[in-house]
């Protein structure tokens, strides 16, 4: 699952960056392409650093707490379980990502903005 997702992001960049490579300039279009590709990247990269025993196992506060500590000062992460999320997304962003799944019983949501750094 995880594989799918590297693999989507990274044809999403790679059509980002021929889209920005163009002669004709870069569009907005090809900047929230490349900004949704680089959070769909931290999407998959945060499912698989911090693996499927600790998102069925763990709490809404130690989700939460890994993946503010997970973010950065461009992508920043974050999500709910069973409809309680972490926090709000922030108010402007250049793109984003999520990804959800039902794990022992358990809604989770994982998201990813990246915002100007």
């Amino acid at each position: 699952m995880v594989d799918i997702g590297v693999a989507a992001g990274y044809a999403v960049l790679c059509i980002a960056l021929i889209s920005m490579m163009s002669p004709y300039g870069a569009d907005a279009a090809g900047v929230a392409a490349a900004s949704d590709a680089r959070a769909s990247s931290a999407v998959a990269r945060y499912v698989q650093d911090a693996g499927m025993q600790f998102l069925a196992a763990s709490t809404r506060q130690e989700l939460c707490a890994s993946l503010m500590a997970s973010g950065n000062a461009t992508v920043i992460l974050g999500g709910e379980m069973d409809g309680q999320a972490c926090g709000p997304a922030p108010q402007r962003y250049l793109g984003s990502a999520s990804i959800s799944f039902t794990i022992l019983g358990t809604q989770e949501v994982i998201e990813a903005w990246v915002v100007e750094g």
